[in-house]
Parts: structure tokens; C-alpha cells; sequence
């Protein structure tokens, strides 16, 4: 074997290595090996909501699979709707009850998003290749119309109350009794009238507070009643 054919078989075994090494790290780092054992199950959504393939699965918060394969296919059996199947993978110890409810969540406002499996209370558990429709997500489009819908609704309202309330006999009716309040408020501050003289004047406090004390002294006044005269 000549030098140069030597120092490339060892440059070859080399890269060879090399490649190997790596496929072992990036399996090692990675949350799911190529080696575990799992089962797959068919997730159904009507709208995907942005979630990609290799995305988490989560079930009860904790990550116990990944998104395999997303595809888009038309439903014949619902009315040629279009649809997306997900095949997602899950970690061979993991029990999913039947009647779990699936959705898309996602991590934060910006974070990424994943499939949330949230466990049912049944006793029977989804099997391999077993097949589960999921809630869709309401997209941002939707939520966004309805939230302008709803603001038209209520200054269409606030414009009724105020084209129908708010006339001008009732805004003068309503100033009226404002000024009157304001009065009121003035006269019991400053002491006039019956109400204002209760609250302001002390004899009369003083009065009060003395006929309270006499009463609980002698209850008896409570019942007594003069003779009237003949």
C-alpha cells in the first residue's frame, strides 16, 4: 500500500469518526432518542395554528413526545372540509386516557408552541395508531373580529343611551337636581333649616344626648302615661 493511499483511508476513518461522534451527541442532547421505544397516535385539527413538526407534547404539562408528521388532507366523511393530521409520537410508558382533551398551546406570548394533551378521567387509554380529534385553537383573525364587533356594539349602545336618555329636558331635569343637591349640601353646612340646625347646632345634640340618658336611666317614662284630667 503505497503513503498517499495510507494517509487518505486514514483521513477517511477520520471523518468517519468524526460523523459518528456527532450523530451520538445530537442524539444525547436531544430530549427523545432514536432508540426508545413509543407508540404513535393520529391527531386530527381542523386549524393547525402555526405548530410545526418536531414541536413537544405535553401531557399534563410534562413533555412526553414530539410531533412526527403534519399533513393536510380533505375529510370526505365531514363534508370535503380540509383538515391537518398530525402523527405524533409518545414515550412508550406514557398512558393517555381516551377521553383526553388535546389543543395547541403555546409557551408564552412568543414562545413556541406545542401540543397539550390535557388527561381525561376514563379508564380506557388510547392505543397504538390510535386515532383523536383535537380542539381547535380560535385564530387571532377571529379573536380580533370579535373584539371589534363588540366595541361597535357598545358605542352603538352608549350612542342609544345617550340619543335617548340624554335629551335636552333630561340633561335640564339632571342639572336641576345637581344644583339641588348642591344646595342642600350648602344649607346643611352652614347650619339652616332642620336638618342642617340637627347637625350643626350642639343645644340641640346636647338635648338629645341628655333625653337619651334620662330614658335609659328610667325606662318606666317609656310607658307612663298622664292622668288626663275630667
Amino acid at each position: 500500500m503505497s503513503q498517499d493511499s495510507g494517509s487518505e483511508l486514514k483521513v477517511g476513518a477520520f471523518v468517519l469518526m468524526a460523523v459518528i461522534a456527532l450523530t451520538f451527541f445530537v442524539i444525547s442532547v436531544s430530549d427523545f432518542s432514536i432508540f426508545e421505544k413509543g407508540r404513535h397516535i393520529q391527531v386530527v385539527f381542523g386549524f393547525a395554528s402555526g405548530l410545526r413538526e418536531s414541536a413537544p407534547v405535553r401531557l399534563a404539562g410534562v413533555e412526553v413526545g414530539l410531533i412526527k408528521k403534519l399533513k393536510v388532507f380533505v375529510d370526505s366523511n365531514d363534508g370535503g372540509k380540509t383538515k391537518v393530521r398530525m402523527n405524533i409520537w409518545i414515550k412508550e410508558d406514557i398512558s393517555i386516557p381516551a377521553d383526553s382533551k388535546v389543543t395547541i398551546n403555546q409557551l408564552g406570548i412568543l414562545g413556541e408552541k406545542y401540543l397539550e394533551i390535557i388527561p381525561g378521567s376514563s379508564t380506557d387509554f388510547i392505543q397504538d395508531g390510535g386515532v383523536v380529534v383535537g380542539h381547535d385553537p380560535v385564530p387571532i383573525e377571529k379573536i380580533t373580529e370579535r373584539v371589534d364587533t363588540l366595541m361597535s356594539k357598545l358605542q352603538d349602545t352608549i350612542d342609544s343611551v345617550n340619543n335617548g336618555l340624554l335629551t335636552d329636558k333630561n340633561k335640564k331635569s339632571l342639572q336641576d337636581a345637581l344644583e339641588g343637591f348642591g344646595a342642600l349640601g350648602a344649607d346643611l353646612k352652614e347650619g339652616r333649616g332642620t336638618l342642617g340646625k340637627l347637625l350643626t347646632d350642639e343645644s340641640i345634640y346636647k338635648n338629645l344626648d341628655d333625653l337619651t340618658l334620662d330614658l335609659k336611666s328610667n325606662p318606666w317614662k317609656l310607658l307612663y302615661r298622664p292622668k288626663s284630667k275630667e
